[in-house]
């Protein structure tokens, strides 16, 4: 029923969607873990305020997913993954990092959510443009501002480079801009940070050491557990649904869904990256590719029987993860 309900065109949905999330973030007032964060990283700065303040971490988080929801809508529908226009993007988009904030805290990790949607609205408008060179330095752009917020992002520099060739062929300056996007944050940063603190640190080796100092990205609860495992399975079943489904099999269509296949293998590969280097399993980064995969399979459960099992599923352990939150019940780890 929710399912038929955000697949309609009705646009009221995304007016009540606002307000429901924000009866989800009352449990964020609670249970708060105080991760160590360096002040010296500007993100970080962001980051300490929100978790210091209950209040405003929820109300900030609020916003961002808000308005990351209605974005990552608009994208979705603007390059026609679906047949129609559908608001189930934005009720995953939604759901999905509701979760993951309650379950870590970090504002940053959303605002990278966002500046990987505008990233990926870049990259997917290239189709058969005469000329690339401007949507691939944005795109990569945004995507260095997503690693500066979470690191382990580098992983999409090879993504950009991958789309180049696979959309518009080997050619030198349009493959040079996204990795002079990419590194122009970077630069910033570091001269913004050299001009003001009079301080040269490695930023990207300190903010990668202080993912591993967060004991909150690595609770080993039962719930985060089978949160984890459902985003698994998830991604293997609608990755394949969005490679082998014939639906709308245009040339723009198909080059899109392999942009997303792209996106999800890069991510995959900040997980990776998270698990050898760090020793941690952080299965958040791989978000917003997930999140492209579900949005196409749930808009498309008529056609799958696993689909609408997967999002009820979703939505349980949501309200486990929710009720654990409240601090109603225990939290059960090991």
């Amino acid at each position: 029923m929710i399912l038929r309900q955000f697949s309609s065109n009705q646009p009221y949905l995304l007016f009540v969607l606002p307000f429901v999330n924000l009866l989800v973030f009352v449990p964020c007032l609670f249970g708060y873990v105080i991760p160590e964060v360096p002040e010296q990283f500007p993100f970080d700065i962001i980051n300490l305020a929100c978790v210091l303040s209950p209040w405003l971490g929820a109300a900030v988080a609020w916003v961002v997913i808000t308005l990351g929801a209605i974005l990552f809508n608009w994208v979705y529908n603007r390059h026609e993954f679906h047949n129609g226009p559908t608001f189930v993007p934005a009720l995953i988009f939604s759901n999905l990092f509701t979760v993951i904030f309650l379950l870590n805290h970090s504002v940053t990790f959303l605002f990278a959510q966002i500046f990987l949607t505008v990233g990926a609205n870049r990259l997917l408008e290239v189709y058969r443009q005469k000329t690339a060179l401007d949507p691939y330095f944005r795109a990569g752009f945004w995507f260095g501002l997503a690693a500066l917020c979470f690191p382990l992002y580098l992983s999409l520099l090879p993504l950009l480079l991958v789309a180049v060739i696979f959309t518009r062929g080997l050619n030198f300056r349009e493959y040079i801009m996204p990795i002079a996007g990419f590194v122009f944050p970077f630069t910033y940063c570091y001269a913004a940070q050299y001009l003001l603190m009079d301080n040269w640190n490695f930023y990207l080796f300190k903010r990668i050491i202080s993912l591993n100092t967060q004991d909150n990205w690595m609770i080993h609860s039962y719930s985060k557990i089978s949160f984890y495992a459902l985003c698994a399975l998830s991604l293997l079943f609608s990755m394949q649904s969005l490679i082998f489904s014939g639906d709308r099999n245009t040339n723009k269509n198909r080059n899109s869904k392999w942009i997303i296949v792209f996106m999800c293998l890069a991510m995959l590969g900040s997980v990776t990256a998270g698990w050898l280097f760090l020793n941690h399993l952080i299965i958040e980064g791989v978000g917003l590719g997930l999140i492209f995969c579900l949005s196409y399979w749930y808009s498309n459960y008529r056609i799958s029987l696993f689909a609408p099992v997967f999002f009820y599923l979703s939505v349980a352990i949501s309200l486990w993860i929710l009720i654990e939150q409240t601090q109603l019940i225990p939290v059960f780890q090991w």
